[in-house]
């Protein structure tokens, strides 16, 4: 009896191999594009349980935001304040953010968090977001003491907390924005930042990198739209507690306008 075994010729090998490349070249952007979503999405939850954090501390404090001590590294900064509320290192991470190079005292291998309190346009002294201007500290350092809640003047449309690419001391004003670089690839979730308001809402704003020479600053992270600049604001309506500076003796508000015009995208 005679048998016939029939194989694939080349031919077809290369056929089917060059239809796996092809699926393979269609899916993995998409796999890619899946993870960046995850990615963004879990940012975004992150930063809502920061700003839930917040607010338990605020309710048990008189309903004052935490005072910040710079020299003390994380042990002085909100991430550990609230961790009482957290009791979930966890989410100090933005997942889209893997590098290390910062405070161990928590975690060994450096890992830098993602997040930050907002700390004002557009300089992190000057008092206009939810801390009070920067001033020294009797046990060392410098200290931020946190508004009162009725500080604010329009809690949906203030800033509490979000993404930041600065390192220990980690602030959310414009300076101190080049811990991943100043390229384009050291924006995060394609500059969709997330942001926790006052009010307690999240939600993602569009970011990219500007210089700001009109005082001196070269590269920072700013909104792309520069009506989100007045964000950071905790009342349009008033000047910035530091007696110096750009802008000085201007309202929140006007200085936004200004950091608008003199801004220059990279």
């Amino acid at each position: 009896m005679n048998f016939s075994r029939k194989a694939f010729t080349l031919i077809e090998l290369l056929v089917v191999i060059a239809i796996i490349a092809i699926l393979a070249a269609i899916l993995f952007p998409v796999f890619a594009q899946a993870k960046a979503a995850a990615k963004k999405t879990q940012a975004l939850s992150n930063c809502k349980q920061f700003g839930i954090a917040f607010f338990m501390y605020n309710t048990d404090s008189d309903d004052t935001f935490l005072t910040q001590n710079n020299d003390l590294d994380d042990k002085g900064e909100f991430q550990t304040i609230l961790q009482p509320y957290i009791k979930n290192r966890g989410i100090v991470y933005d997942p889209a953010r893997t590098r290390t190079g910062c405070d161990t005292s928590f975690d060994p291998t450096g890992r830098c968090i993602g997040f930050a309190p907002n700390f004002g346009i557009y300089s992190y002294q000057n008092g206009t977001g939810i801390f009070h201007q920067r001033e020294d500290d009797p046990q060392g350092g410098s200290m931020w003491r946190g508004r009162n809640m009725g500080d604010f003047a329009s809690p949906a449309d203030t800033i509490m907390i979000g993404a930041t690419n600065d390192t220990n001391m980690y602030t959310l004003s414009f300076y101190f924005q080049t811990g991943d670089g100043n390229t384009a690839s050291a924006l995060r979730h394609g500059g969709q930042y997330p942001f926790t308001f006052i009010d307690g809402h999240a939600k993602v704003m569009k970011m990219d990198r500007y210089s700001f020479q009109a005082d001196g600053d070269a590269f920072d992270i700013m909104p792309a739209n520069g009506n989100d600049i007045k964000k950071y604001c905790y009342d349009v309506d008033q000047v910035q507690e530091r007696n110096g500076g750009y802008g000085v003796g201007q309202k929140c508000g006007v200085v936004a306008d200004m950091i608008t015009r003199d801004r220059v995208k990279l």
